[in-house]
């Protein structure tokens, strides 16, 4: 906690919520990965695949308003993947 807090710390408003948002988008999609490779619904999908995926998923999310990780400059691709 106090890691987080203090890489939040410094940042406007703007910033500090998008932060939190990309956490909770993060979390959320290691989650769903951990979940697959525990039921064996899915195969399981590498760092690159993984980085993909919340790339897609956060531009999912702003299109869906999270205009918090939008401010944030949520990247539009994935260079190198």
């Amino acid at each position: 906690m106090d890691w987080w807090l203090q890489l939040r710390e410094g940042q406007n408003r703007f910033r500090q919520k998008g932060m939190d948002t990309a956490l909770m988008l993060t979390t959320w999609c290691l989650w769903k990965e951990r979940n697959g490779r525990t039921f064996g619904t899915r195969p399981a999908n590498d760092v690159y695949q993984m980085i993909d995926i919340i790339v897609k998923e956060g531009q999912l999310w702003v299109l869906a308003g999270a205009k918090w990780l939008a401010a944030l400059g949520w990247p539009e691709t994935v260079r190198g993947v």
